[in-house]
């Protein structure tokens, strides 16, 4: 694909920008239409004064109630280099400072303002007014609140290199001066893709936006029922406002929703038809006709109508599962499927996050005293697990498989249901989608009765993610030094009485038994 086919591709996109109020009676459809597809953050208006299309403290708390993290990007004029001033930049601040205080977003937690720069301005102009504007911002709320941008990849490169934002946001467009070679840079935090949309039942315009950067580092916010927000997926503010929720559980398909079940699946205009792009495993369809006698299926993804093979598409699972999957596979995608090496920046942070919420201090390049990398597939399951939500609280989150493996075995013979993971014997229990397999690694050959009774040895574990009448394929972190699915470690062959087959190196079976 080309440039332009790169910019427009949508895939992984999980937050909406829309310059109208949603807690309406057209919002609320459009809301639901929002978590049919997965999306958990919503970008909204701030501005000099309030206006239909700026952000209430109603409205936060509606969205924030509703599971939505909220983004705001400050707008008034930024349509002329006029605009643009040390002047206008502690004007604006001040006055995004003051809309923020209005609608409950946190002051000095680490929360977000981005502020617009909506036009294609020469280098000159950037350098200049557009520069002085930025570092009057800065210095008005930057011990308050991180700062972000939207705008071309010329203007974004130059604030990022002049420290005056931390937050990019890659305006959609594309031809803007800068915006190719930024795009291709991955430095850029979120982005918008191209064209605009509107939802047709609401009526509500809208555009998609991909995250490319941690949730936690986003640096959104909700709102709470006592109109005080706290940062979205910050475990420090969960603990002290414990009330509320931090992780953003992505919602669960719709009865009527169909979900791609492998990789390399296409939606093409019709059967047999020319493809109009490829479609992710785990992304969300809807079904708009019945499979006709070849196994073509009509579909809808978003506003896109086409066809695609029946036989490679399924109905959700329990919603427990369904979010377990979601996370994981939003992981491999934040890896950009497995081409993201956890030695580079952005993904060595990511890896950082990771052993954070377990409480330990590497990263992706960290290395014990020997100089052998520290591993990081246990922190990777523990990491997804924690953010598929409530129902996995009582996980054994560890740095080590064997640890949260031997409690779920020992959880099975105990019959903890507060449990989210029960352990089996690959030939006591069929695998299934949301499960996880832990296996043998560095040639060792570990049993089921060695993990019953041991916390300390190696092994490695993986989520299954797709399930085949002959194999089920996995998906885990620190294969291959990023996040990968169905690499030749990660496929497992099934027999035909739907059990994994032996002499394989798994060690055990954890059966999820979240929301049973």
């Amino acid at each position: 694909m080309g440039y332009k086919e790169d910019f427009a591709n949508d895939t992984g996109w999980t937050a909406i920008d829309a310059s109208t109020r949603l807690n309406t009676s057209a919002g609320k459809i459009f809301i639901r239409f929002l978590q049919r597809n997965g999306v958990d953050t919503i970008i909204r208006y701030y501005a000099s004064t309030e206006r239909p299309k700026t952000l209430t403290l109603d409205e936060a708390k509606f969205l924030s109630n509703e599971g939505f993290a909220i983004l705001p990007v400050f707008q008034d004029s930024s349509r002329n280099i006029s605009h643009f001033s040390t002047t206008s930049g502690k004007k604006n601040a001040r006055s995004a400072i003051a809309f923020a205080k209005s609608v409950g977003q946190p002051v000095g937690k680490g929360s977000t303002i981005l502020f617009a720069v909506d036009q294609e301005y020469e280098v000159a102009e950037i350098d200049g007014p557009i520069l002085n504007y930025f570092k009057a911002v800065k210095s008005t709320i930057g011990q308050d609140f991180k700062i972000g941008c939207y705008g071309s990849g010329a203007t974004l490169s130059k604030l990022l290199s002049e420290k005056l934002i931390e937050v990019p946001w890659l305006s959609m467009s594309r031809a803007f001066t800068g915006t190719e070679q930024f795009f291709y840079s991955n430095k850029w935090a979120l982005r918008q893709v191209p064209p605009e949309r509107t939802e047709s039942e609401s009526g509500i315009g809208y555009d998609r936006n991909i995250i490319r950067i941690s949730r936690k580092t986003l640096g959104a916010f909700q709102v709470g029922a006592d109109d005080k927000g706290m940062v979205a997926w910050d475990e420090t503010e969960d603990a002290t406002l414990a009330a509320r929720v931090t992780t953003v559980v992505p919602a669960a398909p719709a009865a009527t929703d169909l979900l791609v079940t492998t990789e390399g699946l296409r939606l093409r205009d019709a059967p047999d038809g020319v493809i109009i792009r490829d479609l992710t495993i785990g992304e969300r369809l809807i079904a708009i006709g019945a499979a006709d006698n070849a196994g073509w299926r009509k579909v809808r993804s978003g506003t896109q109508e086409g066809f695609c093979f029946g036989k490679y598409l399924r109905t959700p699972d329990r919603s427990e599962v369904e979010a377990l999957l979601r996370t994981a596979i939003d992981e491999w995608l934040r890896f950009d499927k497995g081409a993201g090496s956890e030695k580079v920046d952005p993904y060595c942070g990511f890896v950082r996050e990771m052993w954070a919420a377990i409480g330990e201090p590497y990263d992706g390049r960290s290395t014990y005293p020997n100089g052998k990398d520290v591993p990081w597939s246990a922190a990777f399951i523990s990491w997804v697990v924690r953010l598929a939500g409530p129902a996995y609280t009582n996980f054994q989150f560890a740095s080590s498989h064997s640890i949260f493996v031997n409690n779920a075995i020992k959880a099975r013979y105990t019959a903890r249901k507060d449990k989210p993971f029960w352990g089996f014997r690959i030939n006591e229990e069929k695998p299934a989608l949301g499960d996880i397999i832990q296996r043998n690694r560095s040639g060792n050959n570990f049993s089921f009765s060695y993990a019953e009774n041991h916390v300390q040895y190696e092994s490695h574990s993986d989520i299954v993610v797709e399930v085949t009448p002959d194999a089920v394929r996995v998906l885990g972190g620190n294969v291959g030094d990023t996040v990968g699915f169905g690499t030749r470690l990660q496929e497992y062959h099934v027999g035909s009485d739907g059990h994994l087959i032996p002499d394989q190196g798994i060690i055990a079976l954890l059966k999820n038994k979240a929301g049973i």
